[in-house]
């Protein structure tokens, strides 16, 4: 029995080490998102804001 959780333990090690060795020799990727705000998504955030401040300032008078 302690043979078979040997043999287990020694898979895991053997495995991660492959997979470790292998996702270091992977080519890096370059890049990223590239995140663009739309000027009208702007336009619709700021009325947003205002309005809230509007709604906001009406409930506390």
């Amino acid at each position: 029995m302690d043979i078979l959780i040997g043999l287990v333990i020694a898979m895991f090690i053997i495995t991660a080490g492959y997979v470790g060795y292998h996702a270091s020799q992977a080519p890096v990727e370059a890049g990223g998102h590239s995140i663009t705000i739309e000027p009208e998504t702007l336009e619709e955030n700021f009325s947003i804001l205002e309005l809230e401040k509007v709604i906001v300032s009406k409930v506390i008078h």
